[in-house]
């Protein structure tokens, strides 16, 4: 049975106040700096999602972990595999950094991450960060940063997972992590899925239209400690996505695939840390009609690749003071259609710094980019955290950020515009973090400034800069109790978006309330999620708001097999987050998971 059930919680410090086997030692990540700290030094908003949270609440995919993070707003086109935007504090989709294991996610052929490339069963843990930190990772880390880390610590351990569920859907999944030798870890993992999916935009469809999704992933994770120093890793990636959808009236299908390959050498003492990363993925993409019977040898595809290679080193002075100096390099090109291949480049150096002063810590970072289409851009980040107690802290910060035209933005056949300008931001947050015996909360208020954001100009959709400043500001409490038995993870969100015309920013909600209730009762798991979404502009319409419940169970049979359920949108609520796409109905999905 899970002996953390939410054990990091879904809200900074909510497990360290519940759990007393858990103490901020043992609770670090690694994405605020991109080196390993605690918690509790990190000096901005954090959660941390645990395999085991992935697993109690039966999340089906990415969108349904992110839709219940502190400060996001998630649309969806439709159903699984669809197209999917998230906004963190008001923030462009595009605004937020995702990234794989510490690498950059390849953006999808619109610009955006594929959400749908990430199998479920190969994610051990999530750490997202919130506020500016293009100071530390450059462009595209406006709003935020979210990290998906596959690799894993864990003791050895396969798993065989199976479920079905509605709409004719079906998943399976292989996890295992072996010990080769005292010092070679091997992991594998693959999984397949399919749905049959539902018409998922049906003012346009024929009225019998399904648009389904299917799914085939690999990956294998090869990582070598050559002694307590030094160790490498090795890691290819494979997935393979055809998914179904609406062209306004012709239903039509798109066939994705995409390699990766990512490797590594880390080398570490008890003062100095080095790491360098290297990372090559090449994607294509095919859309067709449905009806061709030719499929993929119709058309030619949308061809994405990019390169990466980061080396990072910090050395601790004393107990009190560290330093990081680092080097980024990432290629990129793309290609489709009635379009010859364009490229783009970015050279990047970045150094961070820490100090400890008594009840006080000060953090400052600093970047210069310099970006073969749109010149240097220098970033930086400041943020002091106030111990007032062993209860209490008060944490500030302000930093600049830059946002460098994707290449689909600029040279798209049907939307791209040559003339876009960067987008450039400078943010403040202040935050108050409580952990006290009952009850661990938090408060974040920040604010946002954007010169020159990216949209869409009306009629034409061709993308443009809207000329002046663009804002947001906003403020987020969270909190994390047990009463009775129940243990709550819950915030509440007020949003303020204003774009340089003086219009709220599109799909995303004034205010939101999110709440998760965990419960163990004898062999059983429970958990029960709770969504509140306010109402929403979208281009010509308001989206209605909406209160969405999901509830899930997980049954120990034995130790080594437990059987899943979950009732997704429990009282089979109606509505949309993007306009013309319904969500889906009530649907209900049973997963068996053997261990050995």
């Amino acid at each position: 049975m899970s002996k953390k059930l939410l054990a990091t919680a879904l809200l900074p410090f909510a497990a360290l106040a519940q759990d007393p086997s858990i103490t901020n030692e043992e609770v670090t990540v690694v994405t605020a700096n991109r080196v390993e700290q605690a918690i509790s030094d990190v000096l901005a908003p954090i959660t941390v999602i645990t395999r085991d949270d992935i697993e109690l609440t039966q999340a089906q995919s990415l969108t349904d972990v992110f839709r219940m993070l502190p400060g996001v707003d998630v649309a969806v086109n439709g159903g699984r595999g669809q197209t999917a935007s998230i906004f963190i504090r008001g923030a462009n989709s595009n605004q937020a950094l995702i990234l794989i294991d510490g690498v950059a996610m390849l953006t999808a052929n619109t610009g955006s991450p594929d959400f749908n490339q990430i199998p479920m069963n190969s994610i051990e843990r999530i750490e997202f960060i919130r506020g500016p930190r293009a100071a530390v990772y450059g462009s595209e880390a406006i709003a935020g940063v979210i990290n998906i880390i596959t690799q894993s610590s864990s003791e050895p351990i396969t798993t065989l997972s199976a479920g079905f569920g509605s709409d004719a859907s079906y998943k399976s999944s292989l996890y295992s992590q072996l010990n080769l030798t005292d010092k070679t870890k091997l992991k594998v993992t693959a999984a397949y899925e399919t749905t049959d999916g539902y018409n998922v935009n049906p003012s346009y469809a024929d009225k019998d239209d399904e648009h389904g999704f299917k799914s085939q992933n690999y990956s294998v994770m090869l990582k070598h400690q050559f002694s307590d120093s030094l160790s490498i890793f090795v890691q290819p990636r494979y997935y393979q996505n055809t998914v179904g959808y609406d062209g306004y009236g012709t239903k039509k299908e798109a066939w994705i695939e995409n390699i990766a390959f990512d490797g590594g050498i880390t080398y570490r003492n008890e003062t100095f840390y080095s790491e360098l990363k290297l990372g090559t993925t090449f994607e294509d993409k095919y859309d067709y009609l449905a009806s061709e019977s030719d499929k993929r040898h119709s058309t030619s595809p949308a061809v994405r690749e990019q390169q990466t290679a980061s080396w990072l080193n910090q050395y601790a002075f004393s107990d009190t003071y560290t330093a990081a100096l680092g080097f980024d390099w990432k290629d990129e090109n793309y290609q489709k259609p009635g379009l010859d291949k364009k490229e783009k480049s970015n050279k990047a150096v970045f150094t961070t710094m820490s100090t400890n002063i008594s009840m006080i810590t000060l953090e400052g970072s600093a970047r210069v980019d310099d970006n073969s289409q749109f010149g240097t851009h220098t970033t930086w980040g400041l943020a002091a955290g106030l111990q007032l107690n062993p209860q209490w802290k008060v944490i500030a910060s302000s930093g600049t950020s830059f946002k460098a035209p994707s290449l689909y933005q600029i040279y798209d056949v049907n939307y791209g515009n040559a003339a876009l300008k960067p987008e450039e931001s400078i943010s403040y947050d202040i935050g108050l973090e409580s952990r006290l015996e009952l009850v661990t909360w938090s408060m974040n208020a920040y604010y946002r400034d954007v010169e020159n954001l990216i949209d869409s100009a009306p009629v034409t959709y061709q993308f443009i800069n809207l000329d002046g400043h663009s804002k947001m500001k906003g403020a987020e409490l969270e909190a994390s109790f047990d009463l009775f038995m129940v243990r709550n993870q819950a915030s509440l969100e007020y949003l303020d978006t204003e774009d340089a015309n003086g219009n709220e920013l599109l799909r995303r909600a004034k205010y939101k309330a999110k709440w998760q209730g965990s419960i163990t009762t004898g062999l059983i798991d429970w958990s029960l999620q709770y969504l509140y979404q306010g109402e929403r502009e979208d281009y010509s319409t308001t989206l209605a708001s909406y209160s969405l419940w999901n509830l899930s169970a997980v049954y120990y049979v034995i130790p080594e097999l437990k059987l899943a359920a979950k009732v997704e949108n429990l009282f089979d609520k109606e509505y949309e987050t993007a306009d013309g796409y319904p969500a889906p109905e009530r649907g209900y999905y049973i997963n068996a998971t053997y261990e050995f």
